[in-house]
């Protein structure tokens, strides 16, 4: 399950209708407790996939090394990934899958025409070699 403070979700919202038609990439910052992502903040990556930016990301490693440093700064970690998929559904492709990491949340926003259609949340289950829809949770502070 995740659970994520209604303002962030709001607010990767926005960033994620901003940046249409392209994708949009950066990490969610937080706790977690079992199988619960706990997300608190959030820190935007630049997407170095220019080529393909409608349909790709690549996460700019030299923001994910400030996320990290901003995530220690607060006693929290790196729990998660976010992106958009423009004018596609919120469903995890191969190449999310190929790409996941373990022990991570994947929230992926569907935009289509520059406005929200909705947020799924995923996490990989690696015995399956699957991404595997999670609960989401808004939470109020």
């Amino acid at each position: 399950m995740v659970k994520i403070k209604r303002q962030i979700n709001d607010k990767l919202i926005e960033i994620c209708e901003k940046g249409f038609p392209n994708e949009v990439c950066g990490v969610l910052i937080g706790k977690k407790n079992k199988e619960i992502f706990i997300i608190d903040d959030y820190y935007i990556c630049e997407n170095l996939n220019k080529e393909r930016s409608i349909d790709r990301y690549e996460l700019n490693p030299i923001d994910y090394i400030k996320a990290e440093d901003r995530a220690k700064k607060s006693n929290a970690s790196i729990i998660g990934i976010y992106h958009s998929h423009p004018n596609h559904p919120a469903i995890a492709s191969e190449t999310d899958k190929m790409f996941a990491w373990p022990d991570m949340a994947y929230l992926i926003y569907s935009i289509y025409d520059g406005k929200l259609k909705n947020l799924i949340s995923w996490q990989i289950d690696e015995s399956e070699d699957v991404f595997a829809q999670i609960n989401t949770e808004l939470i109020d502070e």
